[in-house]
């Protein structure tokens, strides 16, 4: 059972990844010192445009990119090259060369984000899971973060967030993480709620985010009322007028919704005079410090506030017994971090609940 969004080489427009040999053409070459650097790296000069040379490299092209950098860099020309990256064996035509060019800076972070690229393309771009526990230690759900496993390392969330930012398709990596979500849990038969994140800027685009998983939840028939969508508490700050409208759509198709990072009770208290969400998360640095007497009274509070509005308080980042007991102190319902368990793959999330 697949969709189009689980398939990554359909899914992504990843025209710097999924060809096997790239040009890379450099345009406005001047110095006769570059000319000569460009020559020792193998570049020659295309002739229908003047002071154009270029190079044909198997992919990924970024190593021999990092090459040509160091020589523009060497020879001072990074304000004033212009570098075009193209896809094909054959030479390529002047205006494909012209209508591509860009910045140094930006080729360069095109080439730092190749690596996401073809973990994409190789499916190494996995959902892992880390279980949130209720006050008797019981598995409520998990909490889904992509990873990327090689050889050498796992890479986190924020790198593979970044390279997506850098190849300008972190909306569409967004969607494809939210599949694979929904089809791990699934297809490991998990049980409890699934919390799901958002990058900046869903609360202004809902519609397009649900649709994808609106598909992946008929997919994979998981229960939308099992799916919390978590929103960061800087995205409601704004206009909690339209966040309601966005928490009325979200109900109006069977989410749940959780507001993330809250640390503040003035920020609470304006949240729940406007909407209802059905959990709250404490913030990671609140969590931390609930040792400190001024922390236990704003968590005292932030939960007797949750409470009363009908919301559950989930307490993320708790990496201590002494900080887990102060949280139990405080009535905080659910907690989350590595005291329990870090974020695992989900063939590790038995022996964790178990």
């Amino acid at each position: 059972m697949s969709s189009d969004t689980d398939k990554p080489s359909s899914a992504f427009n990843l025209p710097y990844n999924q060809a096997p040999y790239y040009w890379i053409a450099v345009s406005y070459v001047t110095q006769p010192g570059l000319k000569m650097g460009l020559a020792e790296l193998g570049m020659k000069s295309y002739k229908a445009l003047e002071n154009t040379y270029m190079k044909r490299v198997p992919a990924p092209w970024g190593e021999a990119w990092k090459k040509l950098y160091a020589v523009l860099e060497e020879q001072a020309a990074l304000d004033v090259a212009q570098v075009a990256v193209l896809p094909g064996e054959e030479d390529p035509d002047l205006r494909e060369i012209i209508f591509s060019r860009k910045p140094p800076a930006t080729i360069m972070t095109l080439a730092e984000g190749l690596w996401l690229g073809q973990a994409l393309l190789e499916d190494r771009v996995l959902c892992y899971m880390q279980p949130v526990l209720d006050k008797r230690r019981k598995v409520f759900g998990y909490e889904a973060f992509a990873r990327v496993e090689s050889d050498k390392e796992v890479i986190g969330g924020g790198k593979i967030i970044k390279a997506g930012k850098d190849l300008n398709i972190e909306y569409q990596l967004d969607r494809h993480l939210h599949v694979k979500a929904i089809k791990s849990f699934i297809s490991s038969e998990l049980e409890g709620f699934l919390f799901i994140n958002f990058l900046p800027g869903f609360i202004h685009r809902p519609e397009k985010y649900l649709e994808g998983l609106t598909d992946a939840v008929k997919l994979y028939n998981m229960p939308s009322k099992q799916i919390v969508l978590d929103v960061t508490q800087s995205e409601t700050s704004q206009d909690l007028q339209h966040l309601k409208s966005i928490v009325d759509y979200c109900r109006s198709k069977g989410y749940s919704l959780a507001l993330d990072d809250i640390a503040s009770v003035s920020a609470a208290k304006k949240i729940f005079e406007t909407i209802r969400p059905d959990f709250i998360k404490l913030d990671i640095n609140l969590v931390k410090k609930a040792q400190s007497v001024l922390e236990q009274n704003t968590i005292k509070e932030l939960v007797s506030l949750a409470h009363a509005s009908g919301a559950a308080v989930l307490a993320e980042g708790v990496e201590t017994e002494e900080v887990h007991q102060e949280l139990m102190k405080a009535d905080v319902d659910l907690f989350q971090g590595y005291l329990f368990s870090p974020p695992v793959a989900v063939t590790e999330l038995k022996k964790v609940a178990g």
